[in-house]
């Protein structure tokens, strides 16, 4: 047997994805079905293990390097086409063609590598927007919100899929208190500003307040043991990062405020003075999105070009507890739960079946986009595609939150796409390790390894708003 992996196919176009014709030599499995419009196929390819040398070449074995095989897809009704290829100069390699195609990124004859990941999956995404116009996970789409303006100006946010990165703080550790480690507490491996490029545009920031200085936290308080937790990057260093982004990319970044604690005063939550310091400190983002008496006020039902048509958008979302108030900061760009009603709920477990199957029914029966008012159900939707450590995992590295948030992508590229429908999508796809692919958390626990970035999330949202909010004509008007 050969080395194994996936090659999703994500058909975001109103086109069928035909065979053309295929062939291989070598390979252990190389066979290509039709990807039916608006759906993604999990193709399961094989190279062999062959002997090479004399004897294997007598006998049929062939050479281990000469493993290959072709896939000719014709886009139904359309003159376009592109190639699957494999081949084998090390572990593996899959690469698509556009022979006879074209995306918005990729002119036509662009070769694209996808790599070959074994036991993993890697992906191709094409998706049809309003004016017809193809989109993929290749090329240049950092500033995909304004890329997309042709076709989400005049959607509501509720009407739009964005990447999202929970605990999107936590991309260091730095201690906190006994019992926390990397393992158990630090959600995401890029920096918030490399999330930004890789497609996030919701953030999950968790401010505490740790050696007097405002940081990012992941603390939870355990039954018998207390709050457990660590430290993430600071809130100037965040701040800098958006600033960076936004000053260069016209785009919308929502900042949701959560889970403040003072951890210098027995993890107390924040008094009204505290919160007051902590506006002042995030009034050092620029492009704030600012409203005079917002009242009350839901903005989640403007469109994404109220927010960013000819300017950067930074709106800042505070879920404020009991006795707290926004006061003057209310006209200054902060604004709280009521301002922005949000769906979300977690599954709390590390079983990737039970997440995945809770994720969908609550998106199957929480979200109904449709022309009937008495029938929708539109509130803001965070589709949490995340697994929670169990007590059993604290100790296991293979278990630790980032690997945890790798292992489950490739199905959110494949099954989640699948249960989505034109009146039933999410609003935020809400990842740990969001933008890297393979697990980067080995033995010993203070070792991370260097993983290759990607923006395959993004390429997901853009195709969720291609092929399945673009087939709703409540929300196109078409």
């Amino acid at each position: 047997m050969g080395a194994g992996g996936f090659l999703t196919l994500l058909n975001g176009s109103p086109n069928d994805w035909t065979l053309g014709s295929q062939h291989s030599y070598q390979m252990e499995k190389w066979e290509w079905p039709t990807v039916t419009a608006g759906t993604a196929a999990r193709v399961y390819v094989e190279f062999s293990d062959k002997s090479s040398g004399l004897l294997g070449g007598l006998f049929g074995g062939g050479k281990k390097g000469d493993d290959g095989g072709e896939a000719y897809y014709n886009i139904a009704g359309t003159p376009n086409t592109f190639k699957v290829s494999a081949s084998k100069p090390d572990d593996g390699l899959l690469t698509i063609t556009l022979d006879n195609s074209a995306t918005k990124t990729s002119p036509q004859g662009s070769v694209i590598d996808l790599g070959f990941r074994h036991d993993g999956a890697v992906n191709w995404m094409m998706s049809t927007d309003m004016a017809g116009d193809l989109w993929s996970n290749s090329g240049e789409t950092i500033d995909w919100m304004h890329q997309s303006m042709g076709s989400l100006t005049n959607r509501t946010l509720k009407q739009i899929t964005m990447p999202g990165s929970h605990d999107a703080g936590m991309s260091q550790y730095n201690p906190g208190t006994i019992g926390a480690n990397f393992a158990n507490s630090q959600a995401q491996y890029l920096s918030v500003g490399d999330q930004l490029l890789m497609g996030s545009r919701y953030f999950d920031i968790r401010p505490v307040l740790s050696n007097g200085k405002w940081v990012a936290g992941h603390y939870s308080e355990v039954e018998k043991l207390g709050w457990v937790g660590g430290n993430g990057q600071s809130l100037v260093e965040m701040i800098q990062q958006i600033n960076d982004f936004t000053a260069k990319y016209q785009e919308l970044v929502i900042v949701n405020i959560s889970h403040t604690l003072d951890t210098d005063n027995d993890f107390k939550d924040l008094n009204q003075d505290q919160w007051n310091q902590l506006f002042e400190a995030l009034k050092g983002l620029n492009n704030r999105f600012t409203v005079t008496a917002p009242g009350t006020e839901d903005f989640s039902n403007k469109k994404l070009g109220d927010f960013i048509t000819d300017r950067a958008s930074v709106f800042v979302l505070n879920q404020l507890p009991g006795g707290i108030s926004l006061g003057a900061y209310a006209d200054q760009g902060f604004f709280n739960q009521d301002h922005f009603p949000l769906f979300d709920s977690y599954s709390e477990s590390d079983d990737a079946g039970k997440m995945k199957a809770d994720q969908i029914q609550k998106l199957k029966d929480n979200r109904n986009l449709v022309a009937d008012a008495a029938l929708r159900k539109d509130k803001f939707h965070i589709f949490s595609w995340t697994l929670t450590q169990g007590v059993e995992d604290v100790l296991n590295p293979d278990k630790a939150i980032m690997n945890l948030g790798v292992s489950v992508f490739d199905d959110l590229v494949f099954d989640a796409f699948n249960a989505f429908t034109p009146e039933s999508f999410p609003n935020v796809l809400y990842v740990d390790s969001l933008g890297i692919r393979d697990k980067p958390v080995n033995i010993p626990f203070d070792k991370v390894s260097n993983v290759g970035k990607t923006a395959d999330i993004a390429a997901l949202a853009m195709a969720v708003n291609n092929a399945k909010a673009g087939r709703n004509a409540y929300i196109t008007g078409v």
